[in-house]
């Protein structure tokens, strides 16, 4: 009879350490899904501000100054993000002579950027001044010499262009230029551009 109640109270303690296990594992794996669910919680909200902010940082305006070889200069309203591109398209389009090629059509502006559109002349005599002292056609004087400077070299003169160029090389092939003064025979320079060119000019 003993044995009897000693194998009960072994099965009734057996009993209660199973069930306590289960309550002890059922607790810990609703704390597991709890942490997961706080923490995709928190992933979301995460998600959401950082959504939120980015489409905040798109929408904001942002105003910057062009100025230049552009056909309408003033401030211009952009979206933050918006390009050097987007502020020339809405300052009326680049002119004629707006010398696109010097600066960066991509670059990305920010609030209160000043930005000006150089001109090909304004382009031309920058190279002119970098290159100076070391072009082929340079005279011992550190002259452009009208009678030996290629196209390239003439258009780095400021406001020397294409055409102005084309017609200094006709005119030195029919008749050669004896003087600088001979400058003012080429069609399209009258005395006003020719006290322009005249001081970068030489004849040899």
């Amino acid at each position: 009879m003993e044995n009897i109640f000693k194998n009960i109270k072994n099965i009734i303690i057996f009993v209660l350490v199973v069930v306590l296990g289960l309550v002890l594992y059922n607790v810990k794996s609703n704390e597991n899904i709890f942490d997961e669910n706080e923490n995709y919680l928190a992933t979301s909200e995460d998600s959401d501000f950082s959504n939120k902010d980015k489409n905040e940082d798109e929408n904001e305006e942002i105003y910057v100054h062009i100025s230049g070889a552009v056909n309408k200069p003033g401030l211009i309203k952009l979206k933050n993000g918006d390009r050097l591109v987007d502020a020339i398209s809405l300052a009326g389009g680049a002119r004629d002579d707006a010398d696109l090629d010097s600066c960066n059509l991509a670059k990305k502006l920010s609030d209160e950027d000043k930005i000006y559109i150089k001109t090909f002349d304004e382009s031309a005599e920058k190279n002119f001044n970098a290159d100076y002292s070391t072009d082929k056609a340079i005279s011992y004087n550190n002259l452009i010499n009208l009678n030996s400077a290629s196209k390239d070299e003439l258009m780095k003169i400021p406001g020397v262009g294409s055409k102005t160029a084309d017609k200094i090389i006709d005119y030195r092939e029919k008749f050669q230029f004896k003087s600088v003064e001979d400058l003012k025979n080429v069609d399209g320079i009258g005395d006003k551009k020719f006290e322009k060119l005249k001081d970068y000019l030489c004849v040899n």
